[in-house]
């Protein structure tokens, strides 16, 4: 949009007498500052909602150290819940790579007490299920 408008300026100044010269660049001047504004408040909000999600996931990992604590998780368990701060969604297959030398069935005990506490929910039933944060 700027080029364009420094293209049309150009060939109107080209044709032109000075004050009409200087009128067009304070047209110009002034549509470029307010394109420079908008172009900073479109930043400002992407930064501001990137911030706040920042803020709602802070939020999200502490309510689940509280509540941990105090349904006093196993070591298992919390390594199950740690994954969530690098995913949002975890699949069995990404727990059995961090959480070895236990059985298929002892993960799914854990996910299953994890999700009756409130802690995550299973999306899904079938070999395409995946687990997310409450």
């Amino acid at each position: 949009m700027i080029l364009i408008l420094k293209l049309l300026v150009k060939l109107i100044m080209q044709k032109r007498s000075s004050t009409s010269k200087k009128a067009l660049k304070f047209v110009f001047y002034g549509a470029a500052a307010i394109v420079g504004v908008l172009l900073a408040v479109s930043t400002a909000k992407k930064k501001g909602k990137l911030i706040q999600e920042g803020g709602e996931k802070l939020l999200k990992r502490t309510k689940l150290v509280v509540k941990s604590a105090k349904d006093k998780l196993n070591k298992r368990q919390k390594n199950i819940l740690k994954l969530f701060e690098r995913e949002e969604k975890i699949t069995n297959d990404m727990i059995r790579t961090v959480i070895t030398k236990v059985s298929e069935r002892t993960i799914r005990r854990d996910l299953n007490y994890l999700e009756r506490k409130g802690y995550i929910e299973q999306v899904g039933r079938t070999k395409g299920s995946y687990y997310i944060l409450k």
